[in-house]
């Protein structure tokens, strides 16, 4: 045993600075994911379905709203913004903090001046729309400030906040349920939500701290005319996550969309895994990009999709382990939405693999594109079948709008690079068996002799593909190269 850890810490140290963050990060999020699913028991318990379905609304609009407040000034143009203003990086970051404030002022006051509306639309009461301005007026320290930590791959700070985050948000909401009892579902947003406030105000004070509370105005029309264009791509994204869960609320009740939520989350706990691996995917396809290696780029992509598919169908077939895992009876129906979940987080991957060659080639608006067209028609969808199916047809729904973005996306590849990179029949080879297994899990969870069986089939196809593997993907991770 102590060899195998002086193995793995001798391992480490080879890493470069960008897998070192990228493996403390990945690491964190596992930290993350672990305490939801340890607190997602306690909450589910302490809440009725209706309860928590009203906690995860209120969540839902408030990304949906940060985009707007937020202006999204803590993705690509601030990244950008650390290259071109290197020199000046804690006044940009200052800078582009108080333009994120000033834009939350103006849309918050606005928003409250026609609360009465806003509450019909939203189901948010107007204390809960205050509350939810004062948190999106100081979010974005948080946002940059981690971005900034990222990018100088100063992960050490980054993930001890993030751990204390995950661990004091659950307590102190748990804690406001059991205090509250007379309106468990308000305590716990107002209290778990307060720990990001501390936070955000603690490392608001760093940021003002660090530029000497100067800023230069001449950074706000650099981030303007680099994000405004870029709002409906975000939008588009965020609705894609959300917008399900305010429309199953508002068309089947906050109970079933309390259900959704919950096994939407457990569904997703295998972003970890593609989130990790494109980490380093990103940096190593421009790079082969540069050097016009397109085989090498279709073969490591190739084995990829594949590794990941075999993960999403594992973690399909675990689905009632995983709703018994997080919750009452009262959610077992939720099996049902895992399947659909995870095939539109492999198409999630899916797209992302396509993209990264468009982001390369400097052409996001194609990408906007098929976002923006992939929420439209998972909003329309949703209006036409959750009526007549339930909120499982959300799900589905969800699925479809991914699978379209991802022939955007690669339709995209095939406009911005004349010659081929990807054999897309191998794409859609394994796209089809993955919907199949999914579709198909939907009639047999209630027969466990059977589902144990495909399952203990499945894990040994996985061990023997992670063998065979093994070494093409430590280069990829510690390298970000492929011989």
């Amino acid at each position: 045993m102590m060899m195998k850890a002086g193995k793995a810490a001798g391992r480490y140290k080879s890493f470069s600075p960008a897998a070192k963050a990228s493996a403390v990060l990945m690491m964190t999020q596992v930290i993350q994911k672990g305490i939801q699913i340890l607190t997602s028991p306690v909450l589910t318990r302490l809440l009725t379905n209706e309860e928590y379905g009203q906690v995860t609304v209120f969540l839902s609009w408030y990304e949906i709203m940060f985009i707007f407040t937020g202006l999204g000034l803590a993705k690509g143009v601030f990244n950008n913004g650390m290259l071109d203003f290197c020199q000046d990086r804690n006044r940009f970051t200052l800078s582009l903090y108080l333009l994120s404030l000033t834009s939350t002022v103006l849309i918050g006051g606005t928003v409250l001046g026609f609360c009465r509306l806003v509450w019909n639309f939203t189901g948010l009461p107007l204390g809960l729309l205050i509350y939810l301005f004062i948190l999106q007026a100081f979010e974005s320290a948080l946002d940059m400030w981690s971005m900034r930590q990222r990018f100088e791959y100063k992960y050490k700070a980054l993930a001890a906040v993030t751990v204390a985050i995950a661990v004091l948000s659950p307590v102190c909401g748990i804690a406001a349920i059991l205090k509250a009892p007379q309106n468990p579902a308000i305590a716990d947003i107002i209290a778990s939500r307060a720990v990001f406030l501390i936070v955000y105000l603690i490392i608001l004070g760093v940021v003002i701290a660090k530029a000497k509370g100067k800023i230069k105005l001449s950074y706000w029309k650099y981030a303007l005319k680099f994000n405004l264009p870029l709002i409906p791509h975000y939008l588009s994204l965020h609705i894609l996550s959300h917008m399900d869960r305010i429309q199953i609320a508002a068309i089947a009740g906050e109970a079933s969309a309390g259900i959704y939520s919950l096994a939407y989350g457990g569904a997703t706990v295998v972003n970890l895994f593609w989130n990790s691996i494109n980490a380093s995917l990103i940096p190593w396809t421009y790079e082969q990009c540069r050097q016009r290696q397109f085989q090498r780029i279709n073969y490591l992509t190739q084995q990829l999709m594949l590794g990941y598919g075999m993960i999403c169908v594992v973690v399909m077939f675990l689905a009632p382990e995983i709703i018994a895992l997080l919750a009452p009876a009262s959610y077992y129906e939720g099996i049902y939405v895992i399947p659909s979940v995870i095939m539109g987080v492999f198409f999630v991957a899916l797209y992302s693999v396509f993209a990264n060659v468009v982001h390369y080639y400097k052409k996001p608006k194609y990408v906007m594109i098929g976002s923006c067209c992939s929420a439209l028609l998972n909003v329309v969808l949703n209006a036409i079948l959750i009526p007549v199916f339930g909120y499982i047809a959300a799900g589905y729904t969800t699925m479809i709008s991914y699978l379209l973005q991802a022939v955007i996306d690669y339709a995209a590849v095939r406009k911005v690079e004349t010659e081929r990179i990807y054999n897309i029949r191998f794409f859609v080879m394994v796209s089809a068996a993955v919907t199949t297994i999914g579709i198909v899990l939907n009639f047999i969870y209630g027969d466990v002799l059977i589902r144990y069986g495909l399952l203990g089939i499945m894990l040994i196809l996985l061990a023997v593909y992670i063998k065979k593997n093994r070494g093409l993907f430590i280069k990829l991770f510690k390298r970000g190269k492929t011989e």
